[in-house]
């Protein structure tokens, strides 16, 4: 009985052994005849297709919301010739090119120069597509269709403020705040003009005393900048000038004729200004200051003056003749920037009468810092 028992224990296990192989093998089958089939992992990825220079001008006219009138584009035998107009009060150059390389950038292509021109209404790029090797040349420009019925901005700036807290100051104080004040440093009322001229809602800029050519027998003032110092000593006079004004957003040279001249000096200076964020105004005191032009390059807010309203002398039929001359500066420019200065109540009077006849004419009083203000597209 007990043999019997046994027998039969052994003859379940060898069954259970035949029915386990017999599963490893069929299994094992399955997977090389190709039955058993596994899910294909699927990869979801985003297909981007290779983009052309033209596809990415497109994707910047789109941002930027510029109209079909003002896009042209011709097939030359060299290269093909983008022309983008935009309104000039809208936006700043500077911004569009900045659009137009960072759509550039995402497709690889190349920008082989670029190049301002025409007293910075207008901007030239030219591109190589990495794909076909196709030239582009792209040319950025404030197009005068916006122009129509619209006023000229005009900014005034007062030079030379900070020697006197008396009631000239108050009558200058008085006026449109739309005037700028331009403020020396280092004098005895430097900084309380600058309360002053902001409690008024005047905007102010720091008049950076420069080393003009006929220096020594003109003097720029106390610790001004001359062409002769150290880059540090540059720098520590800037930082000087800027701690004592907080509350100016802008700056421009008083004399200079000599450093605006010089680029190697106007750069240290201009990277001082735009560490800072201020904007910079070429007083052009020199028909050779490249102040203006290295700004534009170094992307700082900047303007030229086009205008000393007060030289060589103030009557009613040079008034007329300034408002002429301006009147011919409309034809090429959207914004224009007038200088004069605050050392005696002729010039204020002088002054008001100027501004009473420009309120009658085509033009519009603003600060300088409205220069900059432009209408950025908006890429939420």
């Amino acid at each position: 009985m007990r043999r019997n028992l046994e027998g039969l224990e052994n003859f379940i296990y060898l069954v259970l052994f035949i029915i386990f192989v017999f599963i490893i093998v069929y299994f094992n089958y399955q997977k090389l005849s190709g039955f058993e089939q596994k899910p294909e992992r699927i990869n979801i990825t985003e297909i981007t297709q290779s983009k052309t220079v033209m596809d990415a001008i497109n994707e910047a006219i789109n941002l930027l919301k510029i109209p079909q009138e003002e896009i042209k584009i011709t097939n030359g035998e060299s290269a093909v010739y983008v022309q983008l107009g935009v309104d000039g009060d809208r936006i700043d150059l500077n911004f569009v090119n900045a659009i137009v390389t960072s759509q550039l950038d995402k497709i690889g292509a190349d920008v082989l120069s670029g190049e301002v021109r025409y007293q910075g209404n207008q901007q030239r790029l030219k591109i190589r597509d990495p794909e076909d090797n196709q030239t582009y040349v792209v040319t950025l420009h404030y197009s005068k269709n916006y122009k129509v019925n619209k006023k000229t901005k005009l900014a005034i700036v007062v030079d030379d403020f900070g020697a006197r807290n008396n009631q000239l100051l108050e009558n200058f104080c008085a006026l449109d705040p739309a005037v700028n004040f331009a403020i020396l440093p280092d004098l005895k009322y430097s900084k309380l003009v600058m309360e002053k001229a902001t409690e008024t809602g005047h905007e102010t800029l720091i008049h950076i005393p420069m080393e003009p050519i006929s220096y020594p027998h003109n003097d720029p003032g106390p610790n001004a900048i001359y062409v002769h110092l150290s880059e540090n000593e540059i720098r520590k006079r800037m930082e000087r000038f800027i701690d004592q004004f907080p509350l100016c957003v802008g700056a421009n040279n008083h004399m200079g004729s000599l450093v605006t001249s010089d680029r190697k000096i106007m750069k240290i200076v201009l990277s001082v200004i735009k560490e800072h964020n201020l904007y910079f105004v070429d007083s052009k005191t020199s028909q050779t200051s490249i102040a203006y032009d290295l700004a534009q390059k170094m992307m700082i807010p900047t303007t030229e003056n086009k205008l000393f309203l007060d030289t060589p002398n103030m009557d009613v039929v040079k008034i007329q003749s300034k408002l002429k001359y301006l009147e011919h500066l409309q034809k090429k420019y959207d914004k224009i920037l007038v200088i004069t200065h605050c050392a005696d109540e002729r010039r204020l009077e002088f002054l008001n009468q100027f501004i009473k006849e420009i309120r009658s004419r085509n033009f519009e009083l603003v600060p300088v810092s409205d220069f900059f203000k432009n209408e950025l597209p908006d890429f939420s």
